[in-house]
């Protein structure tokens, strides 16, 4: 809602600096670099390109976002969302240090003037047009920054508002800095005439060819021996493939559900089955209602389209008063009681003249000015369009008479909503909200039809404390059990109990997948030792036992944690030798790519139109070897064996077409140069944190 700039911008302001992007382009993929814990300072949360990152600077940082987080939801924020403010503090300090490190020895700078140009000049930062943009023209709005610059002290004497806003100036001037830097680097990025005719005929050239493949399945397994000294070797000379960034572990480990008893059920029932009575015979169901149900969703009236198929079917019709149930849904019981029947619209038009709160208008003061108004416009006196552009507090509609247009549902502030949808057409309605008084024309309202008002009380079935304690009995047992036991594997048979692996987990993961609430478990792993057993976490509404059985740190992954990988590709190289010459033989002497086929027993597969560009081939997927064989072939000859990803090719080539000549060699070279420099900038931001020392010793803390 437009009027809502002044608050609703505070916290959009709180998110900007949150995640303030550097630039659109750099995939966050590349903030998650961490290292092994080091157990150099206890204050310590990391170390960034030599700078040191104290546990007490960086929980600031952490606060301050969910601070931005609990404003904007409300004060209720997700135990999940926690991992996700310290992860986006973390990413803004690397951000931050790495590249004002090269902005300084740059010499780049943002002086006063630029940001004054960022924030209020004719060329604001994306953010700001976002957070000042009027949503019902879609248009930026830039009397709303000056509003809100002018009364942020008075709105919040406490000065936090104040300090936000510093704090995303600040954040601002980086932000400008590093562009500024990124756009040095690639304006560099220069498209030669080589490189365009290359990327043309890798686009434009094509091939008509005719394939023959012998999938590696066609190799049984049990042909193939593999040799350790074939493991090490293969291992050695890809040893690259094997270097992580991160520490990571392994763990396997049980779950034990807190399953409800018979008596939890039959106790809930009757629960249930009480509060259906009374909430029958209530007089006062809101108040009923908001103190026994257990989700306090909003009693709203709600039309046919949006209930729930057994309230519809068991209440839309029904007298007021009606209850339904008790019923079961969703792991609780309910039972539902229709309170209302009205007509209402879908969309409303309105218009408006809002008394901002920094002119009283959450006063009596407020209220009496908005009554006078109102008689004005009762008696004629004025029309509403003049007393808005003379009086409103809400610059964007205030120029344009109080035109709000049409709204629906949830658009706008409950009681500013429920003053325009209760109203008739040409109603005038004085309502406050925490933004001031506001006086209210309803001009028109939309597809008017009935509505309802249902009260869902519900109660969430859950365990009683009797079954929790059955369930971590159980699981304290299994952990006792494993010291008789000779493995984790066998007390997990012994025990009945299904085990279940997590790998490559981080040190700074929030939660173990499919496992609520399960940061703990992730702590323990970086502080156990291989092959040590958990005792019994609390995870929701399970219990679980955990057993820690990789150890995986920063650098090369050892080799017999990736040795049945390494055996796989090893097995596969073996068969394309032996394929190779399979397909050698066919081949030597063959007048055609048919007889070849015919040797070998395999199908000749037409590729028409194919390029290089596009090294598709259709039932096998990505060959970039097969067409690089083929676009470096000569036509009418036929080929070497070719070693592909699913199988050994031989081909013969039919023919090339000429590439297409670049139509608008100055648009194409735009083109390439724009995809460079999205790459550059990407890459160097990858180069400048590979080459900074980066010590994340955050899992630690959290």
């Amino acid at each position: 809602m437009l009027m809502n700039f002044l608050r609703e911008r505070a916290g959009f302001i709180i998110i900007g600096f949150i995640g303030l992007a550097i630039v659109a382009f750099i995939v966050s993929d590349m903030f998650k670099a961490s290292s092994p814990f080091l157990q150099d300072s206890k204050s310590k949360v990391g170390v960034i390109a030599g700078e040191d990152i104290s546990y007490q600077d960086f929980n600031g940082k952490v606060e301050q976002n969910m601070d931005a987080m609990r404003q904007q939801m409300g004060g209720n924020v997700p135990p999940q969302m926690t991992g996700y403010a310290q992860e986006q503090a973390w990413n803004q300090l690397v951000q931050e240090i790495v590249f004002k490190k090269q902005t300084e020895k740059a010499g780049i700078e943002v002086g006063g003037e630029e940001l004054f140009d960022l924030i209020q000049g004719k060329n604001p930062d994306p953010q700001i047009r976002r957070m000042f943009t009027n949503p019902q023209t879609g248009e930026f709005d830039s009397k709303s920054v000056v509003t809100f610059l002018k009364g942020m002290e008075a709105n919040d004497p406490s000065g936090a508002t104040k300090k936000q806003w510093l704090e995303f100036e600040k954040n601002l001037a980086a932000n400008r800095s590093i562009q500024k830097y990124i756009n040095m680097v690639s304006g560099a990025m220069y498209a030669t005439s080589l490189e365009l005719n290359q990327l043309n005929t890798s686009n434009t050239k094509l091939a008509n060819a005719k394939i023959v493949m012998l999938p590696y399945s066609s190799v049984a397994d049990a042909e193939i021996k593999v040799e350790e000294s074939d493991i090490e070797k293969y291992y050695n000379d890809n040893k690259y493939k094997y270097k992580q960034k991160q520490d990571q572990r392994t763990i396997e480990y049980v779950v034990m559900d807190v399953v409800p008893s018979k008596e939890d059920s039959a106790a809930a029932q009757k629960d249930i089955q009480k509060i259906a009575e009374e909430f029958k015979a209530s007089t006062q169901d809101s108040l009923f209602f908001v103190a026994i149900a257990d989700t306090k969703a909003p009693l709203t009236f709600v039309k046919k389209a949006q209930l729930d198929a057994k309230l519809d079917t068991s209440l839309y019709n029904a007298p007021v008063g009606t209850v339904y149930g008790p019923y079961f849904e969703n792991g609780a019981y309910k039972v539902a009681k229709l309170l209302g029947v009205k007509n209402i619209a879908d969309s409303v038009k309105a218009r408006h003249i809002l008394i901002g709160a920094q002119k009283g208008g959450l006063t009596p003061v407020g209220l009496a000015k908005a009554d006078s108004l109102k008689k004005l416009i009762q008696t004629g006196k004025a029309s509403f369009a003049d007393l808005a552009k003379a009086n409103s507090d809400d610059p964007g509609s205030g120029a344009k008479g109080g035109e709000l247009g049409y709204f629906g549902r949830n658009m706008m502030v409950p009681q500013f909503e429920n003053a325009s949808f209760g109203g008739k057409v040409g109603d005038l309605v004085v309502v406050q909200t925490q933004y001031g008084v506001h006086l209210i024309e309803v001009q028109d309202q939309k597809n008017v039809s009935k509505a309802v008002k249902i009260a869902v009380v519900d109660r969430v079935f859950s365990p009683s404390q009797s079954s929790r304690q059955t369930a971590f009995a159980k699981a304290n047992n299994f952990v006792a059990g494993i010291k008789e036991a000779k493995s984790f594997t066998e007390a997990t048979e012994k025990a009945k109990l299904s085990k279940r692996i997590s790998d490559n987990l981080n040190a700074t993961g929030s939660e173990i997948p499919g496992l609520e609430s399960s940061r703990e478990i992730i702590r323990w792993t970086f502080s156990a030792e291989k092959n040590d057993v958990s005792n019994v976490f609390e995870t929701g509404e399970k219990y679980v036992v955990a057993h820690l059985i990789q150890i995986r740190d920063k650098g090369y992954v050892p080799l017999e944690y990736v040795k049945s990988e390494i055996e796989v590709a090893v097995k596969q190289e073996k068969k394309a030798e032996k394929l190779t010459a399979k397909v050698s033989a066919a081949a030597s002497g063959a007048s055609s790519i048919d007889a070849v086929a015919g040797k070998l027993g395999a199908a000749v597969q037409p590729l028409q139109g194919v390029s290089f560009g596009n090294p598709i081939v259709d039932g096998a997927g990505m060959e970039p070897k097969l067409f690089g064989s083929i676009f470096g072939s000569a036509a009418g000859k036929i080929s070497k064996a070719v070693a592909g990803e699913k199988g050994v090719y031989v081909f013969i080539v039919d023919n090339f077409t000429t590439p297409t000549p670049i139509s608008d060699v100055k648009s194409f070279r735009r083109s390439v140069e724009m995809m460079q420099k999205q790459s550059s900038a990407a890459g160097t931001f990858e180069a400048l944190q590979d080459k900074a020392k980066i010590v994340d010793n955050r899992g630690k803390f959290y």
